[in-house]
């Protein structure tokens, strides 16, 4: 169900996605992998973007596959329609696996262990249990050892419930020049040949994320899966050489409050921001409830009239101060961009995870479902 604030959309804070950027994004993912099948990775509420809308979008372009992190996000997508494969990519607890049989969702197999209750819960269900096996390769977060993959042939021979569709690990460190992802190909490529050994080769092998698909041509095996890059941002290495992206996000808010101080005056908890000469001060509706970042603190600046401006003082729960100097010119009703671009000034989410001392993934998946979403070049 919409939320009431996407159902109102009478914020003057909110986020803008622009369709027309994510298709150019997602053909530039298209032409990096010909031939290959895409996940379209729209977990974290789409890195912010709004899963459902996102989701609907790369089906109909035509994506492979989808990619959540929990089963709720998966469900919410069966809810509004979608109808291609999804993927729960995370490792789920026992009484989650009914959920995901329930609503078609494939489901990692981390273990052995975990692939018993799969084809368990699947048996009691009447239904069959769709499995990607994974393995880990040198991430250290979830799958069984790329030594010891063996020890799922003996679980799989007994399963009669499951499909076992794919075989998959991750990177730990693609975004980033060295010979560790090297390593996890080869890896990857030995536990491959366990399997094939035993008789089972899958379908869909895959290994690439972003930073495979753009690097690492030899990790796109039959699947890549797409993340951040869908929305226009990589954070890493500079790209390669015929590639861009464009970001598809930006956000803005409004002037709500206008003020004239003189010097010496306090603004905000703590006081931690004294005026040295008597100046203009103006108020916004976002704050860190918002996903805008408190650790900004003196480093934050926002762009007003093609003027870029300091925040003044901490950043509160629901509002923040900026310092327009005392000649700057703004008045109630001012549009306000926190990111984006105006004729001579430009701030990014790599600025606001800079100035924050954080990443671009951390700060987009913390923008709030309070901000609404509104959406460009939908047709």
């Amino acid at each position: 169900m919409t939320n009431i604030h996407q159902q109102l959309l009478t914020r003057p804070t909110f986020v803008e996605v622009d369709f027309g950027k994510v298709r150019h994004n997602f053909n530039e993912i298209q032409k990096l992998v010909p031939g290959k099948k895409v996940l379209c990775v729209v977990k974290g509420n789409a890195y912010g973007h709004g899963a459902v809308p996102m989701g609907k979008l790369f089906e109909s372009l035509g994506a492979d596959y989808l990619g959540v992190a929990i089963p709720e996000e998966g469900v919410e997508l069966r809810l509004s329609g979608i109808t291609i494969p999804i993927l729960v990519l995370s490792a789920i607890a026992d009484k989650q696996i009914p959920v995901c049989i329930e609503h078609d969702l494939t489901i990692t197999a981390p273990s052995d262990e975990k692939l018993e209750q799969i084809d368990l819960a699947a048996q009691q269900a009447g239904k069959r249990a769709i499995v990607h096996l994974k393995i880990d390769t040198g991430m250290g977060r979830i799958g069984v050892n790329w030594e010891r993959v063996s020890k799922f042939i003996p679980v799989m021979e007994k399963c009669k419930h499951t499909d076992f569709e794919g075989l998959y690990s991750h990177f730990a460190c693609s975004d980033e020049e060295g010979g560790v992802t090297h390593i996890q190909i080869e890896r990857f490529n030995h536990a491959i040949k366990i399997f094939q050994d035993a008789g089972y080769d899958f379908s869909i092998k895959h290994i690439a994320n972003s930073g495979g698909i753009l690097f690492y041509p030899e990790s796109h095996f039959d699947m890549v899966r797409a993340g951040m890059v869908l929305y226009g941002l990589f954070e890493g290495r500079s790209l390669p050489s015929g590639v861009t992206l464009e970001p598809a996000m930006s956000w803005k808010t409004e002037v709500v409050y206008f003020k004239y101080i003189e010097a010496g005056t306090g603004i905000g908890y703590g006081h931690n921001y004294i005026a040295k000469t008597a100046t203009r001060i103006v108020t916004l509706p976002v704050g860190y409830a918002d996903g805008y970042q408190r650790a900004m603190g003196p480093h934050g600046k926002v762009i007003i009239r093609d003027t870029m401006y300091p925040i003044a003082g901490r950043i509160c729960m629901d509002q923040m101060m900026v310092n327009i100097s005392r000649f700057g010119e703004s008045y109630k009703g001012d549009e306000v961009i926190l990111v984006g671009s105006s004729k001579s000034h430009s701030i990014t989410f790599f600025d606001i995870a800079a100035w924050s001392d954080t990443s671009i993934y951390e700060l987009l998946s913390q923008i709030s479902s309070r901000v609404p979403r509104i959406y460009k070049n939908q047709n």
